[in-house]
């Protein structure tokens, strides 16, 4: 028996570990078409999944942003928003870490 504590750290919990597997999954495929239509289709359940990021404004500029995220920014598939590039969550994530140890 596999105990989620012995599985690899979730990115993006709220998605679930079968989008994370999915992922996963997209960034082995070798044929750039299959990946980009594998891509698509994450980002249909993705949105399935969060019904509530609907009411937010650039609700699929979001859900590609989560996708690149979510796989570590790995994937090379054509977005139509700019890929977001990791150093620009690094900054932000050590700026709240600093900001935690003040308190």
């Amino acid at each position: 028996m596999e105990y989620n504590t012995e599985r690899p750290k979730m990115i993006i919990p709220e998605y679930g570990r079968n989008v994370q597997s999915m992922i996963d999954y997209c960034c082995t495929l070798k044929d750039r078409d299959e990946r980009n239509l594998c891509a698509k289709a994450i980002i249909q359940v993705m949105g399935q999944l969060n019904p509530h990021l609907r009411d937010v404004a650039d609700f699929t500029h979001k859900l590609w942003d989560h996708l690149f995220i979510i796989s570590e920014f790995r994937l090379d598939v054509d977005s139509p928003y700019p890929q977001p590039k990791a150093e620009t969550f690094k900054e932000k994530l050590a700026a709240l870490t600093h900001n935690e140890k003040l308190l």
